[in-house]
């Protein structure tokens, strides 16, 4: 992967965000404004002629087209437009979140949501983290380590986080630029790391991990609809009609944050990021461009319903809905496709049986998914655990 050009801040050092109006969803008013965006923050388009752009949208549910929690595919399609005009090659990747019987719902989420289409159309790779290669990379982290992550993020030139202008319940107030990229971890290992690290001030220290493994060069929200309330999936739109972009996703978190009313050093990722010097979120530090901050924040904005869950009884509960694959060796032929697929190298062949190392497993369930003899099925280990898992379905 090249390294991405430094250009986020002006000749006085400050980080530099653009905070442009667009009231719509119209593929030519998104293009024109997401183009004005850039300038404003002086990105080097024309660096990526030729090299490979990775674009990380917000797809959270399998929900309809427009679905206010998901990154609008017609914003994605301007982005690739964009860079597509250029001569990069762009490529799309994301991992949902939520399972059901052990079965990951980003296959379904990028149908549903339009992005499936929009990739079809535009004629480029849309990659589901979660059926892709992996890889292991170790951080200095008590709670999770290594981090296991796309393999893909690691072949691209420039990755772009396309954040939903969304809040968030688990005490970070807002989802933003730096929570986004959770997603870029494949499969149901997402929600070992929430058992691992329960408490926000663990859980955000493993998302501040990754954020500064992938170090996205460029951020842009999508807030022409943004959601309030309790999200990031609950909560109702909110048609905010902006567009805010940067080369410091810290700074454009913190712009968001304080475009909705809430100090930017209130949202976790934010502080934490900004502690590590991976971003800056001093609003007097900030150069806002385009739109005036002041008249475009929105007094009135819902924020969420902040979620104080106790530490002990949801790593009991995650631990015991969890699920994994288990191999029925009467039905295996021993193809060995499992092993092939497997992103990590999880599944081998010993003494004529195909057998998983649960130590290496991230129960993506790409080997149930690929198995001609369907001899992989989702495992819950406890039964305790079924009953708690149909419960919440029923309450979803």
């Amino acid at each position: 992967m090249t390294k991405q050009p430094n250009k986020s801040t002006d000749s006085l050092g400050k980080s530099r965000v653009s905070l442009i109006r667009c009231l719509e969803y119209s593929p030519e008013k998104l293009l024109s404004s997401l183009k004005k965006s850039l300038e404003l923050i002086n990105f080097p388009l024309h660096h990526y002629r030729g090299k490979k752009v990775l674009l990380k949208p917000n797809v959270m549910m399998p929900k309809k087209y427009g679905f206010p929690a998901n990154t609008h595919p017609l914003f994605v399609a301007a982005v690739i437009k964009i860079f597509q005009e250029i001569g990069a090659e762009v490529v799309i990747g994301e991992s949902s979140a939520g399972s059901q019987a052990g079965v990951t719902f980003t296959s379904r989420a990028l149908k549903t949501s339009g992005l499936s289409e929009v990739a079809e159309k535009a004629g480029v790779l849309l990659q589901n983290f979660d059926l892709a290669d992996a890889v292991k990379v170790k951080v200095p982290n008590p709670f999770v380590s290594p981090v296991v992550l796309a393999k893909l993020l690691f072949e691209v030139d420039l990755v772009v986080s396309l954040p939903k202008l969304k809040t968030h319940t688990f005490a970070n107030i807002i989802t933003g630029a730096i929570k986004n990229l959770y997603g870029c971890v494949p499969g149901q290992i997402k929600a070992d790391y929430h058992r691992r690290a329960p408490r926000p001030e663990e859980f955000y220290t493993v998302v501040c991990d990754i954020y500064q493994i992938i170090k996205p060069g460029l951020t842009i929200f999508d807030g022409v609809v943004a959601m309030e309330g309790n999200g990031p999936s609950a909560g109702q739109p909110r048609n905010l009609g902006v567009i805010i972009a940067s080369q410091d996703g810290v700074a454009a978190n913190a712009v968001v944050s304080q475009l909705i009313g809430v100090p930017p050093l209130r949202v976790l990722t934010t502080r934490m990021c900004a502690e590590r010097s991976l971003g800056q979120a001093d609003l007097e530090k900030i150069e806002i461009v385009g739109e005036k901050l002041a008249e475009v924040e929105v007094k009135d904005f819902k924020l969420p319903q902040v979620q104080v869950i106790n530490p002990g009884l949801y790593r009991l509960i995650l631990r015991l809905t969890q699920t994994q694959p288990k191999i029925n060796h009467k039905k295996c032929t021993l193809c060995g496709i499992c092993a092939d697929s497997c992103p990590v190298g999880a599944i081998s062949q010993v003494d004529q049986k195909m057998i998983i190392d649960y130590n290496q497993c991230i129960r993506c369930f790409c080997c149930a998914e690929v198995c001609p003899t369907q001899a992989i099925t989702p495992y819950r280990r406890y039964w305790i655990g079924n009953w708690l898992s149909q419960l919440m379905l029923r309450r979803w």
